[in-house]
């Protein structure tokens, strides 16, 4: 089974059509060079989609690297 982590490089490297050996838990919008604010939306729409979830404007706010996203994952899964 895939760990939060795996899952988020998954969708990360699909959205941004890079090799997802490329993504890992130091990627961030720093790192990769197609991460803009219009391509932050999209990885925000694609993760609510692989999690079943729906992000606050402030979690959106701060999910600009691999780690924070793994963390508002978790912490999401356990309010529900």
């Amino acid at each position: 089974m895939a760990t939060t982590l795996d899952s988020v490089c998954e969708v990360i490297a699909a959205t941004f059509e890079i090799p997802v050996g490329s993504v890992n838990k130091d990627s961030s919008s720093q790192t990769i060079e197609q991460w803009d604010s219009v391509a932050h939306i999209n990885v925000v729409m694609a993760l609510e989609e692989k999690f079943g979830m729906a992000f606050t404007m402030e979690e959106i706010a701060e999910m600009h690297d691999v780690l924070t996203i793994c963390r508002v994952i978790e912490q999401k899964g356990k309010q529900s």
